[in-house]
């Protein structure tokens, strides 16, 4: 196992031109640090045209990466030069950390890329890879930036930390169009488990942002026949799942402890109050901000003891943020709620 450079060896080193290094800027800082830890560490490694220094490199045999895509769907583990994880989506690496939890998702998710977007060196990484290609490299403090400049010293000069980062990046793909994608993966979910097509969803449109929506009910007996006056407060059971099957939150304590989510021993499971309203995007949980999906789902619900399932794309949910470590990024969702009382 390689020993880590010793901080007082790094001070000396650095010392030794302590005088030039009065004028230096941070990223002259970083690049003599760099330089000195490759020297040391990895020898036989040398920078690329881009500066990374590419560790380990195992070939794809899908299609090559596309600098024009607009998002790439990925793996990745994030190091420190000491080796101290920073962020990772490998399940493997969360169970030996400790820090595993049955509710977060693990695995490949999107990530935007481009200017404003991704850093300039995680691009540089992924030039010339191939889907199902992995590859493991030093990216250098200066290109830890997501603006697209003119040239190394450029890098250098904006450069604002001292501190490298080892990125490991399993590549299985990407999109130009990520609405596109989503709203694709939906549409294939709700044929293969309601067996219905495009044509039966719904068009919500919030803040001039529209998402794909889908509604159905466990009875259309009444349907259009009654509303909830606005201010009526109503109990509701619900619980969220990703596409993949997989539950984030619920007011079921059966489905918290088959899913291990957010599960608490002497916690009470019970339904929670709801507020409607005469316009969707006014209904409110308490204090809780709903997502408009949820709040979509819940204004075409009319009756007490009505039981329904509402999918909907990322544009309606969380969008390019995800939420937490249960919901990643872009991610279509889908919710079962029932009325239990009013």
């Amino acid at each position: 196992m390689r020993r880590l450079l010793p901080m007082a060896a790094v001070l000396c080193l650095v010392a030794a031109g302590c005088a030039k290094e009065s004028t230096w800027n941070t990223g002259q800082k970083a690049r003599e640090y760099l330089t000195m830890y490759m020297d040391k560490y990895y020898p036989n490694v040398e920078p690329d045209e881009n500066g990374l220094y590419i560790l380990e490199d195992e070939e794809g045999d899908g299609k090559l990466w596309d600098p024009d895509s607009t998002h790439i769907y990925a793996e990745y583990t994030i190091r420190t030069l000491d080796g101290s994880i920073s962020s990772s989506t490998d399940v493997d690496i969360a169970q030996q950390l400790g820090t595993y939890e049955s509710s977060n998702y693990y695995g490949p998710r999107f990530m935007a890329q481009g200017s404003g977007s991704s850093f300039v060196g995680v691009d540089m990484l992924l030039e010339g890879m191939r889907e199902g290609g992995r590859r493991k490299a030093v990216i250098p403090a200066w290109l830890l930036n997501t603006s697209r400049l003119s040239s190394l010293e450029a890098y250098i000069n904006a450069c604002t930390t001292e501190s490298h980062l080892v990125y490991d990046i399993t590549y299985h793909g990407q999109t130009g169009n990520i609405d596109h994608f989503e709203i694709d993966s939906l549409e294939r979910y709700v044929l293969n488990e309601f067996g219905v097509n495009r044509e039966e969803s719904t068009t919500f449109v919030e803040n001039g942002v529209e998402g794909t929506f889908y509604f159905f009910s466990d009875t259309t007996e009444f349907a259009g026949t009654r509303h909830f006056p606005a201010d009526t407060t109503l109990k509701i059971r619900y619980t969220g799942y990703l596409l993949n099957g997989q539950a984030f939150d619920t007011t079921e304590e059966r489905i918290a402890k088959d899913h291990n989510i957010f599960y608490v021993s002497g916690k009470s499971y019970q339904p929670v109050s709801v507020t409607m309203a005469s316009t969707y995007s006014n209904i409110k949980m308490g204090s809780s901000t709903l997502i408009s999906g949820f709040q979509g789902g819940l204004s075409m619900m009319h009756f007490l003891g009505q039981k329904a399932t509402f999918l909907f794309t990322s544009t309606l949910g969380y969008s390019g943020t995800g939420s937490g470590s249960a919901i990643p990024p872009y991610s279509p969702l889908m919710f079962e709620v029932e009325i239990v009382k009013e």
